[in-house]
């Protein structure tokens, strides 16, 4: 069984040049550590680390990184920005379908993505935290195949 793990970036800052700039602040660095260090003693296996290109979600990327040792690769998703389609962001992921696999990503798409995992549609689905992370199981990789397993935050 497959394991998928979406995750919102940590608390960025306000303002910045453009969205896509936001970094992390002191504390969304502190609190996304402490989840990955919840996620490290949580998840005994390998996981792809997968993550957009915007900053905030890169810097969360990289604390997880550093945290959980049993990352086996990294891949910037050009599709996991928060006004990207959920379903091609979906499609994107197939490719990495056979791993057990961890993506970081924004609001509104990583709920987005969470209700078509869980329940085959993007009608609205509860909000994450930032930080927060959801485990999914999933038997067969597709709309409605997940089950939500557990919540870090």
């Amino acid at each position: 069984m497959r394991t998928c793990f979406l995750m919102r970036h940590g608390e960025a800052e306000m303002r910045a040049p453009s969205d896509s700039l936001r970094e992390l602040t002191a504390y969304g660095r502190t609190r996304t550590r402490e989840v990955a260090e919840r996620l490290a003693s949580h998840h005994d296996g390998e996981l792809t680390l997968l993550h957009s290109p915007y900053v905030r979600a890169t810097q969360t990327a990289e604390i997880v990184g550093e945290v959980f040792s049993r990352i086996t690769s990294v891949h910037v998703m050009e599709l996991a920005t928060p006004d990207d389609d959920p379903r091609a962001c979906l499609a994107a992921l197939e490719s990495f379908a056979s791993q057990n696999l961890i993506l970081v990503t924004h609001m509104p798409l990583v709920a987005a993505l969470a209700a078509l995992l869980e329940h085959g549609g993007t009608f609205p689905s509860t909000g994450f935290q930032t930080s927060e992370i959801r485990e999914y199981e999933m038997p067969v990789w597709g709309l409605g195949c997940a089950m939500e397993k557990s919540r870090i935050y």
